[in-house]
């Protein structure tokens, strides 16, 4: 049977958006959408407030363009290369160029929906800053994927340099290029656009010269892993996912605030278990530090007050799957406490973290004032002992009978 790269991609991209969906079905339940559009709906409802604060001195091209630029810059070709075919599929790289050109425009489409997102978002700014309207969404929007396809092609062009080096140098010089070619079509100064297309003309045909060697295929399998790796660190947020293994630390110097034995059995484990994993320990602090620098320096009593439960639940909603994290295991199913007892320490064990996260809340408020400080903090004890005692144990309940 003669060897199709067409027919071999088209397979491996239904193999992975199939596995795709498989997962986002678990992320995206009821509870996360309606936090979602409710986030949604409270940052369009200041952002529109905030645009008519600002006047024509206020910079919208050049933060667009930055900010823009950055996205774009970010631009990971999708090969689904994986570790087998650095062997079985090395006689046939000369074949593999429709492979390739197939996985730069996937991942066009794939990753367009953001930036028009983001160009969306960003024009009522550029509108009020700029006293136009919104006849050049459509032309920005070209120019945005126009640069976008750009940024693929000489990303997969990098990709075959045997020095990381250059590919870092490549993303640099994207990167300012991006910037400077937005900037200019933002400004409406169309001849700077072209010198910036000049440039951009130049890179990617001295980017195809330096990366015209044979496939770098341990890198490209080696991206893959990696790319599907912070997918289901993200899915196992809200569900098992069996392909994860999990990192551990001892972080010895904690053991001091951890419950002994004598407190339960699944108590010991969990606390031990969320100390020592760094994807439990690693999202709470994550979450609780952005929660409190968007609560520092909002200022604004409502956007504290709905950064502080939006991110203790989204904490204590991710925290849950901890549960589920030794169901594979034999031994703790013959601890004499049984699920009531689990549910129980996965209770404690939340009580704890969501507390010392609604303190840290309260405090960052106090840059408000006292007032909005106190406020912050008890309301966000109110929803954690609501999301403790209300909404965990049936959500726990619905794991344990998946």
């Amino acid at each position: 049977m003669k060897f199709s790269a067409n027919t071999l991609f088209k397979e491996r991209a239904t193999a992975y958006y199939a596995e795709i969906r498989k997962y986002t079905r678990y992320m995206l339940n009821d509870h996360l959408l309606f936090v979602l559009v409710f986030a949604l709906g409270a940052l369009l409802y200041y952002y529109s407030g905030w645009v008519e604060t600002i006047d024509g001195t206020f910079p919208a091209p050049m933060i667009m363009a930055a900010a823009l630029g950055v996205v774009i810059m970010w631009s990971p070709v999708y090969t689904y290369i994986k570790q087998p075919d650095t062997v079985y599929l090395l006689p046939l790289e000369s074949e593999m160029k429709p492979y390739m050109q197939k996985a730069v425009w996937t991942s066009f489409a794939a990753q367009s929906y953001l930036l028009i997102a983001l160009l969306a978002f960003a024009m009522p700014m550029y509108a009020k800053a700029e006293e136009t309207g919104f006849g050049s969404f459509f032309m920005f929007l070209g120019a945005v994927l126009a640069a976008k396809i750009w940024n693929l092609f000489c990303r997969l062009e990098a990709l075959n340099v045997p020095s990381n080096d250059v590919r870092i140098g490549d993303m640099a010089v994207r990167l300012l290029l991006n910037s400077a070619f937005l900037f200019a079509v933002f400004s409406l100064e169309y001849a700077l656009a072209g010198i910036a297309v000049l440039f951009m003309v130049f890179w990617i045909y001295y980017m195809g010269r330096i990366g015209n060697r044979p496939l770098k295929w341990e890198l490209l399998a080696e991206l893959e892993e990696k790319r599907m790796a912070a997918f289901y660190r993200l899915a196992n947020m809200f569900t098992d996912v069996p392909h994860l293994r999990g990192t551990a630390k001892r972080r010895e110097w904690l053991d001091g605030l951890l419950p002994g034995p004598g407190k339960g059995t699944y108590t010991y484990l969990l606390h031990r278990t969320f100390v020592r994993m760094n994807e439990y320990i690693g999202l709470y602090i994550r979450l609780t530090v952005i929660g409190a620098l968007i609560i520092a320096f909002s200022g604004l009593m409502p956007v504290q007050l709905i950064a502080a439960l939006l991110f203790l639940y989204l904490t204590g909603f991710q925290l849950l799957p901890i549960s589920m994290r030794h169901g594979h295991i034999i031994w703790p199913q013959l601890y004499p406490e049984g699920e009531e007892g689990k549910q129980k320490a996965v209770q404690h064990l939340l009580m704890r973290v969501l507390l010392i996260e609604s303190i840290v809340f309260g405090a960052s408020a106090l840059t408000a004032g006292i007032i909005e400080g106190a406020l912050v903090l008890s309301a966000s004890v109110a929803f954690t002992l609501f999301f403790i005692w209300v909404y965990a144990p049936s959500r726990l309940k619905k794991m344990y009978h998946f």
